[in-house]
């Protein structure tokens, strides 16, 4: 059986607000998720950070996504700048390592619920798939990748309906996979799903994650932009938020 917290999945967390959307501060994001898990309540989780609230601003749509869900973790060092601006000290949650964590507990649960991996070029997904296995033997891992349109991704969104599992990654890039989400979730309506953007790839071994001292001090977003400087259009939204965030 997996942990849980009886009375965590039965309150409304506090939350803080970010422009116009919102961070849910919880001590231990995990538990609360497992409990809601063990007891087959639906959950969208978004793992906001500052380039995802300016495009918020600009999108309407991307934004009520994003206030409909009921879990936004401060997965930005952004958003850990922008509320300590404001007085209130928190810790990052970077969502690959939510993702992580949430896996973890199910992989060592006697009777682990199978999970999914949705997302990546052809091949990532399995081979995410496999190295989480070699690590946890029991976990079972439902996976597809993400190039799929059509009559493949009405077939791949009866499967998921059939086969029902219990959570949900979903690694089709930002907003388009919280856009998915808010779309499809009514498939498993008894699941958890979470927007984890390039984290397959990470497990699959396709790319490597910042070194920790740039971790520890906020600056994960330099070394991706250093390994994917296509990026850089996007990463000009990051002035605007800090500019935006001193008033």
């Amino acid at each position: 059986m997996l942990p849980t917290d009886s009375n965590s999945d039965l309150y409304s967390p506090t939350t803080f607000p970010v422009f116009n959307l919102h961070i849910h501060l919880i001590d231990n994001y995990t538990n609360w998720l497992l409990a809601r898990l063990s007891q087959g309540i639906s959950t969208h989780v978004v793992t906001l950070n500052a380039e995802m609230s300016m495009m918020a601003k600009e999108d309407r749509v991307l934004g009520q996504t994003i206030k409909a869900a009921e879990l936004v973790i401060p997965d930005g060092a952004g958003i850990i700048v922008y509320m300590r601006l404001r007085g209130i000290k928190y810790q990052r949650c970077p969502g690959i390592e939510l993702a992580e964590s949430v896996i973890k507990e199910i992989g060592q649960s006697d009777e682990p619920p199978a999970i999914c991996f949705f997302g990546g070029a052809p091949g990532t997904a399995e081979q995410a798939a496999i190295a989480w296995q070699q690590k946890l033997p029991k976990l079972s891992i439902m996976t597809q990748h993400g190039y799929i349109s059509g009559q493949e991704a009405e077939k791949w969104k009866q499967t998921l309906k059939a086969q029902q599992p219990k959570v949900i990654f979903v690694a089709i890039g930002v907003p388009r996979q919280e856009f998915w989400i808010r779309d499809n979730r009514h498939l498993c309506p008894q699941s958890i799903w979470i927007g984890v953007g390039g984290s397959l790839d990470i497990w699959a071994g396709n790319k490597s994650r910042a070194p920790e001292w740039l971790k520890n001090n906020n600056l994960e977003w330099s070394y991706r932009l250093y390994k994917e400087p296509w990026r850089w259009r996007r990463m000009l939204l990051l002035p605007k938020f800090f500019w935006r965030s001193l008033f």
